[in-house]
């Protein structure tokens, strides 16, 4: 390779840096040629050498401050070199766009913005005392267990709107859907069909949803030419997938590039009971290692492992529990089935003008449900629908539960948190503990004082899968000790008796702990299915890239051979008739 040293652009260049950092007049070079491969090669006669010296190097750091340090310049780095890249695209006529840079960080919410969109909530209501206590607190990491429905959303808001009112605000939900539905209820004017206060959704999935979910569009003038990571540095609040920001422990693109952003925000991370082990796990390893940034940590129930898990990390923490009377609030009553068939228990309901909420543990028990209920119209919605389908079926449930009349939708554990609604039956398969108390929490949900109790029936199922039986065994001792009728949320808790369970401790991170070599890691539990195009979607993909997340098919693996279909966007392209797919009713491989 011929290095053009003796270049005259290279002789401005160097120039040029000599004025700016006045620096004394730049040595003169000649052509440079350096061998690439053999033993006398620059890779293994100097980048080698120079490899392990910096490994070495490293790992004299790994037990100092000064580790956590480095980890944060690679990322100013990155966001430099993203800058560089990208800016000249995203602005090519604008004289000034590097001052953009150094503007941009001031973007964040003018004071009152935050609580401009608490006083919106509010409207003539005042705060909730547990509202209050949240708000009040000054802790760097604050833990509110309260339950379904008992207006956390609107606390951490509070929270965020008195302590940290100019700080940019990151809301991380912990799927795409809970994501988008708190965007639109506390950051979407609907009527004006924009953000408030400059907000923005952040998902892989967030373009499909501006437009079918909110009926929006995004300011193409501004939104389109940037990149992601460009509208990161600007966005004062965001609503966001917890990927969105725990992806920098783990050197995934979204976190990494949007690190100028995090570095200077609050953070609220909601449903956090809902983490798998390992992601929990990067929590913690956030928690103890970004120890300069204020958290807040939203759950309806956490394992008393995980809670121990949090006080290793922060030597102290003291939980703010919900609205003592909300919590003790009689809202549920077992239902007293007595040989009589469920599924006539869910006809009565409908029958009464009553609302169902009917969710399963697999996508298979909610198709074979269905099927039974299939004279009484169910809406159907699980995740093996193409994503422009699942917001669909989403937001036909969310719609009947909201209207008049009898509704019946019969789902799969995506209701556990997604789902804003409140049902006058709940019909489940037996689950772990925490599953079954987030389902209790679609049931009743808008009770008050002197409201009579709602019922709930729990199924047997087939089999254990996708749980142990050893959840399964301890929820069935859980539901022998709950009372027959005049259930509180306080009661679903408090009858919880928790087996012994491994402790979790903070994970490892590609970003702190890769060095010199970072290579990203999976954030959370690999799942045991497959994504796939049907190939009937492939040509409109090919003609609109952008497009793709709406196609996507989350499926179980097949029995076999799917490993050599051709590709597209590195996703398997199932052939025609191997799956059998229904807007309304979802996807199953075809059986031979």
């Amino acid at each position: 390779m011929t290095l053009l040293c003796g270049h005259p652009d290279f002789s401005a260049i160097l120039d040029w840096l000599g004025d700016v950092f006045g620096l004394p007049s730049p040595p003169q070079f000649e052509d440079i040629e350096r061998d690439l491969s053999g033993s006398t090669g620059v890779f293994e006669s100097e980048i080698l050498p120079w490899k392990r010296k910096t490994n070495r190097l490293w790992n004299r750091l790994a037990e100092s401050p000064d580790s956590k340090l480095v980890a944060a310049v690679k990322n100013c780095v990155v966001a430099a070199d993203i800058a560089g890249s990208a800016l000249p695209k995203a602005r090519p006529h604008d004289r000034d766009r590097w001052s953009w840079i150094d503007g941009v960080f001031q973007d964040r919410p003018q004071l009152g913005d935050l609580q401009a969109v608490v006083d919106h909530r509010l409207g003539i209501n005042k705060p909730r005392e547990f509202q209050q206590r949240v708000a009040d607190s000054t802790a760097r990491v604050t833990l509110v267990k309260a339950g379904c429905g008992g207006g956390k959303t609107l606390a951490a808001y509070l929270w965020a709107a008195k302590n940290y009112p100019t700080h940019r605000l990151y809301f991380c939900y912990p799927t795409t859907g809970t994501a988008t539905e708190g965007f639109r209820d506390y950051l979407f004017d609907e009527a004006e069909q924009t953000p408030r206060v400059g907000a923005d959704l952040f998902h892989g999935r967030a373009d499909v949803d501006f437009e079918i979910v909110l009926g929006a569009e995004r300011d193409i003038d501004d939104e389109e030419v940037r990149l992601e990571c460009l509208r990161a540095w600007r966005t004062p609040v965001v609503a966001c997938t917890v990927d969105t920001v725990l992806g920098v422990m783990q050197v995934n693109r979204r976190g990494l590039f949007s690190w100028p952003a995090l570095a200077q925000s609050a953070f609220v991370f909601d449903e956090i009971h809902a983490y798998d082990d390992a992601l929990f796990g990067v929590l913690l390893r956030f928690l103890k290692d970004v120890s300069g940034v204020p958290v807040l940590l939203m759950t309806a129930s956490l394992p008393e492992y995980r809670e121990a898990a949090l006080r290793n990390v922060l030597g102290r923490l003291d939980p703010i529990p919900g609205e003592s009377d909300l919590e003790q609030l009689p809202r549920y009553h077992k239902h007293q089935l007595a040989g009589i068939n469920p599924a006539e228990v869910v006809r009565h309901t409908l029958d009464m003008g009553g609302k169902v909420l009917w969710v399963c543990n697999t996508v298979g028990r909610v198709m074979d449900a269905a099927k039974r209920m299939v004279d009484h119209f169910p809406l159907i919605y699980h995740s093996r629908f193409k994503y422009e389908d699942r917001v669909e079926r989403h937001r036909d449930v969310i719609a009947a539960f909201r209207k008049e009349g009898p509704a019946q939708a019969i789902c799969s554990q995506v209701a556990e948190m997604s789902l804003d609604l409140s049902a006058d039956l709940l019909v489940t398969d037996l689950a772990p503990v925490p599953a079954i108390i987030q389902r209790l929490g679609r049931l009743n949900r808008r009770a008050k004082p002197g409201d009579p109790t709602k019922p709930f029936v729990v199924i047997e199922p087939d089999g254990p899968l996708p749980y142990t039986q050893k959840e399964l065994d301890a929820a069935r001792e859980w539901l022998k000790r709950l009372d027959n009728d005049g259930i509180a949320q306080s009661q679903l808790v408090d009858r919880w008796k928790q087996p012994e369970t491994p402790s979790v401790r903070p994970g490892g991170s590609a970003w702190l702990d890769g060095g010199p070599v970072t290579v990203p890691r999976e954030l959370r539990a690999p799942s045991v299915g497959i994504s796939v195009l049907m190939a009937e979607d492939v040509p409109r993909v090919r003609a609109c890239p952008r497009g793709l997340p709406r196609f996507v098919l989350p499926m179980p693996v097949p029995p076999r051979g799917w490993q050599a279909w051709p590709r597209e966007h590195g996703l398997p392209i199932a052939p025609a008739g191997a799956i059998n797919y229904d807007p309304k009713v979802g996807a199953e491989w075809q059986k031979s």
